[in-house]
């Protein structure tokens, strides 16, 4: 763990810009698809207010293409932070992605991460989703449940989404399938579990930073790569890749 630290922020320190700019790239195509999403949503305004149909927020147009955006807004998400990791992977080589480059990786990313994401969610419910029904069905009313429900429910978030980062590194940053990316998390998981687990903290504590005003300044363009670039050192090393591109 230590020693993909060192490389990533030694690579961090020789091109400060080309990790800073693959931050810049992410979170300005996320500003945009934002305003994507809200266009749609607008746009149905409009046609509602043309047609002289009144808005109805219960209507089930309404919510359909309430979901349609929704669910553009995360598919184009996900493909965005494939992007970022094949940003921060060249750029440990010394590599600088353009922005039409970057564009172009997430819209072609975007399919297989939002996949691996729904194998993810799913995993997830079938783990919460017990423990919910028994707090609202059951121990709604017990002392101290409430609290003991929300911690297993947060651990269990911890650890699927610990299990699911290095299928979303694999498949972002090197380019490879959805199953062989899965398949390559297993392997890397199984040889450097307790140094990934590790780096997987750090990165948590540096995600849940980005949030926090002014701070959030040092942690995505300083932080966030190294620990990421770290995270990408790792599993690539872990296992013998093929790449696809």
């Amino acid at each position: 763990m230590i020693d993909e630290l060192k490389s990533a922020f030694i690579a961090y320190r020789k091109q400060p810009f080309l990790f800073a700019w693959g931050s810049f790239m992410y979170l300005f195509l996320f500003v945009v698809s934002i305003f994507a999403a809200f266009a749609i949503i607008l746009a149905y305004f409009i046609f509602l207010s043309v047609m002289g149909i009144q808005f109805d927020l219960t209507s089930p147009i309404t919510i359909g293409v309430a979901s349609i955006a929704l669910l553009l807004f995360m598919l184009f998400t996900n493909g965005l932070n494939a992007a970022l990791s094949k940003t921060y992977s060249s750029a440990m080589d010394k590599e600088r992605m353009s922005l039409t480059a970057f564009y172009a990786y997430a819209l072609k990313k975007a399919p297989p991460m939002f996949t691996i994401m729904l194998f993810r969610d799913i995993l997830w419910l079938v783990a919460v989703l017990p423990a919910i029904a028994l707090y609202v069905f059951v121990l709604d009313e017990t002392i101290y449940a409430q609290i003991l429900i929300g911690g297993y429910a947060l651990a269990a978030t911890f650890v699927i989404h610990l299990l699911f980062t290095p299928a979303f590194i694999y498949s972002g940053a090197v380019g490879i399938g959805i199953f062989s990316a899965i398949r390559h998390s297993i392997t890397a998981f199984r040889k450097k579990h307790i140094q990934f687990i590790g780096l997987y903290v750090l990165f948590a504590v540096v995600w849940l930073l980005n949030f926090i005003p002014f701070i959030q300044l040092a942690t995505i363009f300083f932080a966030y790569p190294i620990i990421y670039s770290a995270m990408i050192s790792m599993l690539e090393g872990a296992v013998k890749l093929e790449r696809e591109d």
